[in-house]
């Protein structure tokens, strides 16, 4: 993971303020008790202009996200979205920028709770490059379970959810790996710590589906479109630990990894290359921005 800078003006309680004014109080509510979901958004330099990839769908998942918490939050999309483009305006990105929208429980009532205060915050950081290009990840299974639905829902972007990916990624780090891959309730794959994951068998593109314990990617859901358009077989099932070591190919997806391919899993390797079909699905989101800027909301 490479060395991130951040960006000088932040959003914070309805304005947009130098970054080392966007603080809360040490009693916060969702400092203590993770009431808070966020959402990661890249931004691009498309001709001159700034493009930040599948805004709406990030909002959406956001308020959907929201919704399933209970959050009183009055998430008004439009208000979202103007602030999110504001604050890229703002800050006139010159390369690969990562947006770290985030909803809060902002009062300072120390108990427990859902109902009570909540703010909108932002802030946005360079980010070149989180996993390398080249290099193929090597990852565990890691012995911690992804949190189940019925627990602390992984569809939604929850912060406190987030401690299940931290003990994930401290474990496999301090074992020697690059990152670790979590299984569901069942015993089966779920995803990435922080990512979504696909494999190839036999020329077909394989994914846990919804039901696995994962976050509604939605890199994932534009690898599998990407697919589509490409006549690369997609199914999305359950899958088991043990076809990860048979895989021919296997990588990692998500809005900061964007698609980062994996070299072993429990030190038996995958492919000591990356593999044709996510070669392939890596050229097709080069082009992206040209084949669908649809896609790219305009900041500039």
């Amino acid at each position: 993971m490479s060395t991130s800078t951040f960006y000088p003006q932040a959003f914070i309680r309805g304005a947009i303020v130098p970054i080392e004014q966007a603080t809360v109080p040490v009693m916060t509510n969702s400092l203590h008790y993770g009431a808070g979901i966020f959402a990661g958004i890249k931004a691009y330099q498309l001709d001159g202009k700034v493009g930040v990839f599948r805004l709406d769908d990030h909002i959406k998942r956001m308020a959907d996200s929201c919704k399933v918490l209970r959050f009183t939050y009055d998430f008004d999309t439009k208000a979202v979205k103007k602030a999110i483009l504001d604050l890229v305006a703002a800050n006139k990105p010159t390369g690969k920028t990562y947006i770290r929208p985030l909803i809060y429980r902002s009062d300072l009532d120390i108990s427990p709770g859902i109902a009570g205060e909540y703010d909108l915050a932002i802030y946005m950081l360079d980010m070149p490059e989180y996993m390398s290009a080249d290099k193929g990840q090597e990852v565990c299974i890691s012995s911690w379970q992804r949190n189940p639905d019925n627990s602390l829902p992984p569809r939604t972007k929850a912060t406190g959810g987030y401690l299940n990916s931290s003990l994930a990624m401290y474990d496999a780090k301090q074992a020697g790996y690059d990152s670790a891959i979590l299984l569901d309730s069942a015993g089966n794959v779920g995803e990435g710590a922080v990512m979504n994951l696909f494999m190839v068998k036999n020329g077909t593109l394989i994914t846990p589906a919804l039901d696995s314990d994962i976050l509604e990617g939605i890199t994932r859901r534009t690898v599998v479109e990407m697919a589509h358009e490409l006549s690369i077989p997609v199914v999305e099932r359950t899958v088991s630990r043990t076809e990860l070591y048979t895989a021919d190919e296997l990588f990692f997806c998500g809005t900061a990894v964007e698609i980062a391919w994996c070299k072993s899993v429990d030190k038996v390797i995958v492919s000591e290359a990356c593999g044709p079909v996510t070669a392939k699905l890596r050229e097709s989101w080069q082009a992206l921005p040209q084949k669908h800027p649809e896609l790219y909301a305009s900041a500039s």
